[in-house]
């Protein structure tokens, strides 16, 4: 009996290739992706569910519309801007379901429109970072604990207003899939009712700080965007520039940073440098870039410094040994504790179903679902 296979046309399975794997296809598909052969249903199949992209779209003639649903303000990105990967364009339609499910909960549940969205639209970034520090509640002196800690304290008080977080490293809870931070490292929906925020996690937690406060920067200007936030560049875009002033005044302040120096400045770069991230919680090259804009220490090559303390953050990185941690845990993270309180929420009280609601949190099975209801419980 001979195997029936689907005719595909190559040029669809080449541009397929290039958004899921980047060119490089998995071994066990070479043989067939090359033109030789058509894959069978089940290759086909296999490779969709691996690629990450709708079956639908490689049974096409010609390669599908693929561009990104939100402006695009990243700088330096190697890929064409019109072709962002498959797992990116999966968390950003996975998000704006999310999205879309809360508005209408919210609807329902006749919440008010979110105050901070676009409260900034005619704002300086100083006023911003000001206004950001008191409703966030992240004044320098409250900062206690760890970086952890913070970044906890700035992603709960964002959805204590009203806002929706999502922080993960992978798509789907698939630790096969997991996201490029050469790609992006965060986007916003900005929404009157439902603004989410999307972090990827597959950065350090210095990084991710920063990021945080690049995106809510979004919201209160009221404009959606993705970007690859790096403090050490100068974006093209204003509005990028803006965010960046802002998540920079709101991590490390310019009177605080002021008065703090002159106490330890004595010391080498380095450690000054340490004290100071310890005491804002955010990254040495916050600071660094802070002690130059604020005119608070000159270098006579800024550019070398920065490289050098660069390269010891790497180092350090790069040492540090980062686990996983406990699945129940992250979850909050992952999806988003309003929203996970919301779906479970409406889920038990049979405005959502069960199946849809594992859709929004992917989730395999109920037994998870009720599992992390029961997690919520004690958070």
């Amino acid at each position: 009996m001979s195997t029936v296979r689907v005719p595909v046309d190559r040029d669809v399975m080449r541009w397929a290739q290039r958004v899921a794997f980047g060119g490089d296809v998995p071994a066990r598909f070479t043989k067939w992706i090359g033109g030789d052969k058509d894959p069978t249903l089940k290759q086909l199949t296999d490779f969709a569910a691996s690629a990450g992209i709708p079956f639908g779209y490689l049974l096409r003639r010609e390669p599908p519309p693929w561009k990104l649903p939100v402006q695009d303000f990243r700088d330096g990105y190697d890929a064409a801007p019109d072709e962002p990967s498959a797992d990116l364009m999966r968390v950003i339609r996975q998000s704006q379901q999310r999205q879309e499910w809360y508005r209408e909960y919210a609807e329902r549940s006749a919440f008010s429109p979110v105050e901070i969205v676009g409260v900034a639209a005619s704002w300086g970034p100083e006023q911003t970072a000001d206004h950001m520090t008191h409703v966030l509640d992240v004044a320098v002196s409250k900062r206690t604990g760890t970086w952890s800690d913070t970044r906890k304290t700035l992603l709960r008080n964002f959805e204590a207003l009203g806002g929706l977080t999502v922080v993960t490293s992978m798509v789907d809870n698939n630790n096969h899939r997991m996201l490029d931070p050469m790609e992006f490292r965060g986007f916003s929906l900005v929404d009157p009712i439902a603004p989410l925020v999307f972090i990827n996690a597959n950065q350090t937690l210095n990084g991710q700080i920063f990021t945080i406060a690049h995106e809510y920067a979004h919201v209160w200007r009221g404009m959606s965007g993705i970007g690859n936030e790096d403090p050490r560049r100068e974006p093209k875009h204003e509005l990028e520039r803006w965010c960046n002033q802002v998540a920079s005044l709101l991590l490390v302040p310019e009177t605080d940073l002021k008065h703090t120096w002159p106490h330890v400045a004595d010391k080498t770069l380095p450690e000054s440098l340490d004290l100071l991230a310890r005491r804002y919680k955010c990254g040495t090259l916050v600071v660094l870039q802070a002690l130059r804009r604020y005119g608070i220490e000159a270098f006579a090559d800024f550019d070398a410094v920065y490289a050098s303390e660069e390269a010891r953050v790497i180092k350090l990185a790069e040492a540090r040994n980062s686990k996983g941690g406990d699945h129940y845990a992250n979850l909050p993270f992952r999806v988003g504790e309003r929203l996970s309180r919301a779906i479970v929420s409406d889920t038990l009280g049979g405005n959502t179903t069960y199946t849809e609601a594992m859709r929004l949190m992917s989730m395999k099975s109920a037994v998870t679902f009720d599992k992390y209801a029961g997690e919520l419980g004690g958070t």
